[in-house]
Order: C-alpha cells, then sequence, then structure tokens
C-alpha cells in the first residue's frame, strides 16, 4: 500500500468491502451475511462444510476460518476433533490492550494551529511525547484509563472532499492504549467497576475532545455530532476484536512469526484436513494487508490459479 501511496476508497471504507464483493459475485460466490456460524462440521477426519444460523453450507475443497484461536479451537470445533496440545495452547493465547474509536462531523474544518500543512495530513498523533505514550500504555496495562492519552486524529476528508458536505469536515479518532475491562481511572475522575459502561465511554471521550479542544481552538463549536465505541462496543460489533484488541491477539514475540496463532501449527493449516485458519490472529499478523488470505488461496490454487482468479 505504501509503494502506492496509500490509497483509499471515494466514498468511505465501505466501498471497498462492497468492490470485493462484487468481484466474487462476478465469479460465482454467494455471500451471506448476517448468518452467524455455529459449528465446522467434520466427517471422516475432514472438514466439510459450516452450520449456520441459516442452515447448513457444503465445503466443496476447504473451509477456511477467519476467527480467534478460541473462536475455533474451543467453540466452533467439536473437542473430540482437537488435539490436547493444541486446546491447551489455545487457552495460553492472550490479547493485547482495547481500541476506543470516536467519530465527529464538524461544520467546519479543524483550526490546528501555526501550521497550515495539518489540514493536507491526513493523520496527525497528539502526544505527550514518547514519555507520555508510554505513561499511558503502562496505565492501561494496569487496567486503569489513561490520564493523558494519545490520540491519533484521521482526516479522511483530507483525501476525499466527498465525505463531508461543502466547508463540512470528518474526524475519526483512535485510541490504542485502553483498558480491556476499566477498573480504575489514573486521574481518579471517572468511577468505574471493570465494564465499560455508556457511562465510563462518554466521560472519557469528553477527556479526549478537552485534550484535543488545546491543540484545535474552535473544536467544541464545530462538532454537529459525535459517535464513540468503547473497546466492549467494538468486540460486540466483531467477536475477533476480543477486549477491543483490534489486531486481535497480542503482537508480542511468543505469539508472533512462526507462533502465531499457535506454536506447532504452520502455513494456515490446522490439525484436522480442509480447515485451514486466516485472519489478524495468524501469521503474518495485523494489517492492511490480506497476506494470510493469499498464502491460502496459493496453497489451495497455486500461484497461477490465483492469478486467473482474479484476472
Amino acid at each position: 500500500l505504501e509503494l502506492t501511496g496509500m490509497p483509499i476508497p471515494r466514498g468511505g471504507a465501505a466501498k471497498l468491502v462492497d468492490g470485493f464483493s462484487g468481484l466474487l459475485r462476478d465469479r460465482g460466490a454467494e455471500l451471506h451475511a448476517n448468518a452467524p456460524v455455529k459449528q465446522v462440521l467434520i466427517k471422516g477426519g475432514k472438514a466439510t462444510g459450516v452450520r449456520t444460523t441459516a442452515g447448513d453450507f457444503e465445503a466443496r475443497r476447504a473451509v477456511i476460518c477467519c476467527v480467534t484461536p478460541h473462536q475455533l479451537y474451543l467453540d466452533l470445533l467439536d473437542r473430540a476433533v482437537v488435539p490436547d496440545w493444541v486446546v491447551a495452547n489455545t487457552r495460553r493465547f492472550r490479547y493485547g490492550r482495547g481500541d476506543m474509536q470516536i467519530h465527529l462531523a464538524l461544520s467546519a474544518p479543524p483550526q490546528w494551529p501555526g501550521d497550515e500543512r495539518f489540514l493536507r495530513t491526513a493523520m496527525v498523533h497528539v502526544s505527550a511525547g514518547i514519555d507520555g505514550v508510554s505513561r499511558a500504555v503502562n496505565e492501561a496495562e494496569r487496567g486503569l484509563l489513561p490520564a493523558d492519552p494519545t490520540i491519533v486524529v484521521g482526516q479522511p476528508t483530507v483525501a476525499d472532499k466527498s465525505r463531508a458536505p461543502d466547508g463540512g469536515w470528518i474526524i475519526w479518532i483512535q485510541l490504542q492504549e485502553m483498558p480491556n475491562y476499566p477498573i480504575g481511572d489514573a486521574a481518579g475522575e471517572i468511577s468505574t467497576n471493570g465494564t465499560w459502561t455508556p457511562e465510563v465511554r462518554e466521560r472519557f471521550a469528553d477527556r479526549v475532545i478537552a485534550k484535543l479542544a488545546r491543540q484545535i481552538p474552535n473544536l467544541p463549536g464545530v462538532i454537529l455530532k459525535r459517535v464513540v465505541f468503547s473497546p466492549a462496543d467494538l468486540e460486540a460489533a466483531n467477536p475477533n476484536l476480543v477486549g477491543g484488541d483490534p489486531y486481535a491477539g497480542a503482537c508480542t514475540p511468543d505469539q508472533f512469526f512462526i507462533f502465531r496463532p499457535l506454536p506447532g501449527l504452520k502455513r494456515h493449516r490446522t490439525p484436522i484436513a480442509g480447515l485451514y485458519h486466516i485472519g489478524a490472529s495468524t501469521h503474518p499478523g495485523p494489517g492492511l494487508h490480506g497476506a494470510s488470505g493469499l498464502m491460502v488461496a496459493k496453497d489451495l490454487l497455486g500461484s497461477r490459479g490465483v492469478k486467473r482468479a482474479f484476472a
């Protein structure tokens, strides 16, 4: 992506999903949404399909699961077909800190101080320096709401004017130093009980906006709409984001490279024939690349088959 200038879809990220969906349908694929998978079906030691809330679907060649190890080996598969060592390693798989997102619709562009290049920059980081980042991470690791969070400010309107009416602006804020389950507040201002209640979510968002307003003086007066997603909200929307972890698993050395998702599992294969495991929990880890799916496609179709499929 960097080599091509980090392109983005005009009209929003949903357009990217629409584009991929169209490519698949053009090649004869059937897409079924809002039909959660309840079980991976196994017959004769081989994955033969999936059972969903909308019925059973048979696999002609392979079943490919984009889930966490916990979902795959502890929920979707019958315990009798999962080796004990896989279950043990799965139970040791850990998740990282939570993520929080704040989306703002503005009636006017933000008045960043001093340097007009801010209004031409798609992503701005606001922090108290490396010591401030370290402090916020430490607080989140201890289950505390950071007193001075690091703020990632995305400005998609910079690259795509169609995302806001004339004269308007859009900002999305990401905070990746959040406790999965807040047990306290480092600033001593917000009462918590270990859960992301709507009140905790909104009060912490107030803290973030107040900090950002010190950099963008006109921000409070131009906010038309604010939507906040806590780590709990993100997990509710996507079960791969356990505890709000956007990377579907802590990216520590013991859970990365050849050890992702689990030691002893290679090339996205599982102990069950015809069953493959892809996604952010697997090698090469999270990111905007889709590499795990490409690797499995090459394994199933060969490099020439992949090129023909998407020619």
